[in-house]
C-alpha cells in the first residue's frame, strides 16, 4: 500500500510515488505548479513561507529527508524543462555547518545540476539584517566557479535554487554573476516564499 512521503498515512490512490497526500498538500499550503512571482526576482516556490511549511523547510535542513523534499517539491517538477540547469546557492557558512537544503532541492528535482558559483568574500548572517543592508552585504559576494565553468553550456535555460526567498538579495545577485557569464538565467526554485 502507498504511503504519504510526509505524513507517512496510507492513502490510495495516489498517481505518483513522490506526491504527498491531499491533506499534507493543504496543511503545507503546497500550490498545485508552484507559488510564482516576479517580485524580487523571477521566482517559483513550493509554498509560502510559513506555519507548517516553515517547520517542515527547518526540520529539513537538520534531518535531511530526500523524500519529504520530494513531496514537497513535487508540484515544482513540471514548471522546469528537462534539459534545465539548475545552480545551487553557496552557503556562507562553513562545510560542516552550511545550509545542505539548495543542493537537495536540485537532487530532488532530477534535473542537471552543476556548482556554479562560489562565495568569493565573507558575507555576514541576513536574518537580522534590513533589506538595503542585505542588498550591501551581498554585493559582489559570487563569482563563477572555474572548476566547473567549462563542463557547463551557457545556452541552457538556468534557473538558481535556494531554500527561502526573502529580501532577494542573495538571489539578485547570484543571478547577476551568472548572467554576466553567458547563462541564460530564467530565475530562483525554491522551496518557501517569505510573505
Amino acid at each position: 500500500m502507498p504511503f504519504c512521503p510526509i505524513c507517512k498515512k496510507a492513502i490510495q490512490p495516489r498517481p505518483q510515488a513522490d506526491h504527498p497526500c491531499s491533506e499534507c498538500t493543504q496543511k503545507l499550503g503546497l500550490v498545485e505548479f508552484g507559488l510564482r512571482g516576479i517580485t524580487p526576482v523571477r521566482f517559483n516556490a513550493a509554498g509560502w513561507y510559513r506555519g507548517e511549511l516553515r517547520r517542515h523547510i527547518l526540520r529539513l535542513r537538520l534531518n535531511q529527508d530526500l523524500s519529504v523534499l520530494k513531496a514537497i517539491t513535487f508540484a515544482l517538477q513540471p514548471t522546469l524543462p528537462a534539459r534545465a540547469l539548475l545552480v545551487p546557492i553557496p552557503s556562507w557558512k562553513a562545510e560542516k555547518r552550511a545550509n545542505p537544503l539548495p543542493a537537495l532541492i536540485c537532487q530532488s528535482l532530477g534535473r542537471t545540476t552543476k556548482t556554479l558559483l562560489k562565495r568569493c568574500r565573507p558575507t555576514v548572517g541576513q536574518h537580522h539584517l534590513s533589506r538595503r543592508q542585505r542588498l550591501v552585504n551581498m554585493k559582489s559576494a559570487f563569482a563563477i566557479d572555474p572548476d566547473h565553468r567549462s563542463s557547463c553550456v551557457a545556452a541552457r535555460p538556468t534557473w538558481i535554487v535556494d531554500d527561502i526567498l526573502t529580501s532577494g538579495a542573495t538571489a539578485q545577485e547570484a543571478l547577476k554573476t551568472l548572467k554576466h557569464a553567458g547563462f541564460e538565467v530564467r530565475g530562483l526554485i525554491c522551496l518557501g516564499r517569505t510573505p
